[in-house]
């Protein structure tokens, strides 16, 4: 290894000394550039302009090769990968134990400035850039920052084939866009939901464990958990409180990731093959025969099985029953369930138990005789009962409202009927006229007749100041005409004035008008 060398300290008296001395200097920088960068290009792919660390390194399980990493940019997907180990040695021995992992797992971060220039004055995402280059796989979840505020799902996208993550809106200069790639959730248990919140919700449903660590968000912004912070979680109701309601609109995200709990990796489990999409291995890969397996092996299940009651289903009673044994006696119809109680089989049910039915009993219910000593089966008495359907139907009964009350709808036609008579001598102006005031009744205006000695003019009903129902043009020939929809008139505890406005009169002498009505009497 090249060392740096003073050849000649603190003796710099001549030029040849000091131009060996330099030399050496020369030689050191020299052995120090690696494929033809220098140590400043070197070390730029390393660090930013701040010297933070931003080495592109990328790891990846490959099907054939094993456990890979690459350290650089490249833009072929197979270019520049290192096998740090072979599938074999990733295995181990079969069925053992290779490690413990915590999920899920976050990788790949990439921070990127628009508008902002390398070291050689490049700019490579220009204000308005919205497609990034960012290796990941199909199975990768991405998850994308905004001047640090966690973006939307549906705010980007991402293409695996392109390894390339595009943002729906266009940046701005100097705008951060920071990605992540997060393993796949089949491997480990990454979860993540938008949810756009309603006027005053503070609870949001989100399926969660103890052992899982859940980060909300809300509209970007990091919450913090805790009943004096932002949150709280609720394992076992599954559901996330804040401890303020959130406005309409609200966009609250919810991640699942980490799992506490410790994921064991076996050899086995490294490959899909050993399997299946569950992690458990088939059964077609586990080398057990039929019965081979024995009652020994299985928890409990010795003393179960000695304990155990068996059922018979036959028409003779079973031979070696033991207490605890029951049995179903085909020979009788219907067929009868009994209990061995270590002597002989007794019926399940006593003599005042359920009585044995047959098709004839169909629909009956079972009720106690008469006598109070026993059971039997009997018909159901409809004879005072009244069908819901006879209720409100012809030759039916009549049913009540919600104040008990017969509705009006099935009281038979008892209404009076009667003509309200109004007649006004002289010369007729426009105006209101009164002809009588209804109280303590309910009416019901279903025509008018009116007529003028001589001239020409417009009548409408007016109840209680308000005009109803149909304009009726009169003049010296009797008009008498249907109105077009009955006016109804309530005065049954208030009493209502009933009057007719004259409108568009001409030379109008001399008015009659008779209303026609049905009134009710309360």
């Amino acid at each position: 290894m090249a060392r740096l060398k003073v050849l000649y300290p603190g003796n710099h008296t001549s030029s040849s000394n000091i131009g060996a001395d330099i030399e050496n200097i020369v030689r050191y920088l020299n052995s120090a550039e690696v494929g033809d960068f220098t140590i400043s290009e070197l070390l730029s792919v390393m660090f930013d302009s701040n010297g933070t660390l931003v080495a592109p390194i990328d790891l990846r399980n490959d099907a054939v090769n094993g456990l890979q990493y690459r350290a650089g940019v490249y833009t072929e997907l197979e270019d520049g990968w290192k096998t740090i180990a072979s599938p074999g040695e990733l295995r181990g021995t079969a069925g053992s134990d290779v490690a413990t992992i915590g999920a899920p797992l976050f990788s790949a971060r990439q921070d990127i400035v628009i508008n902002s220039a390398d070291a050689d004055g490049v700019i490579a995402n220009p204000t308005g850039a919205t497609i990034f280059n960012f290796l990941h796989e199909d199975a990768d979840a991405i998850v994308v920052y905004l001047n640090g505020g966690l973006q939307a799902t549906d705010s980007y996208s991402s293409s695996a084939a392109a390894n390339t993550v595009t943002l729906s809106n266009a940046t701005d200069a100097d705008d951060l866009v920071t990605i992540y790639k997060v393993q796949s959730s089949n491997d480990s248990g990454f979860v993540r939901e938008d949810v756009v919140s309603g006027a005053s919700q503070a609870v949001f449903p989100f399926v969660h464990t103890a052992d899982q660590k859940v980060l909300v968000s809300r509209n970007g912004v990091l919450q913090r958990e805790g009943g004096t912070n932002d949150y709280t979680t609720q394992p076992a109701n599954s559901t996330i409180t804040f401890t303020s309601a959130m406005v309409e609109g609200d966009l609250i995200t919810l991640m699942i990731v980490e799992d506490t709990s410790q994921v064991r990796v076996s050899g086995l489990m490294t490959e899909d093959k050993f399997t299946d999409e569950n992690g458990f291995v088939p059964y077609s890969k586990l080398a057990i025969s039929d019965s081979e397996i024995p009652q020994s092996k299985v928890s409990g299940i010795t003393s179960l099985l000695t304990n155990r009651g068996r059922v018979y289903v036959s028409a003779s009673e079973p031979s070696s029953a033991n207490a605890g044994d029951f049995w179903v006696d085909t020979a009788s119809s219907p067929n009868v369930l009994k209990f061995y109680n270590g002597t002989g089989w007794l019926l399940t049910s006593p003599d005042t138990g359920i009585p044995p039915f047959t098709t004839v009993n169909a629909l009956q219910f079972l009720r106690v005789n008469s006598t109070g000593g026993g059971l039997e089966f009997s018909n159901i008495d409809f004879t005072a009962v009244v069908p819901k359907t006879y209720i409100g139907a012809a030759d039916g009964v009549a049913g009540l409202d919600a104040t008990g009350r017969l509705p009006i709808a099935q009281l038979p036609d008892t209404f009076a009927t009667r003509s309200f008579f109004y007649q006004s001598t002289g010369t007729i102006n426009n105006g209101s006229y009164v002809i009588t005031r209804a109280f303590k009744q309910n009416v019901r205006i279903d025509a008018v007749a009116a007529k003028t000695v001589s001239g020409t003019a417009n009548i409408q009903l007016k109840i209680n100041g308000i005009n109803a129902g149909d304009v009726i043009p009169v003049n010296s020939t009797l008009t008498e005409q249907n109105l077009s929809a009955s006016i109804a008139i309530d005065a049954t505890t208030t009493s209502r004035e009933v009057a007719f406005e004259v409108t568009s009169a001409t030379g109008v002498t001399d008015i009659e008008v008779t209303l026609a009505a049905v009134i009710t009497n309360v």
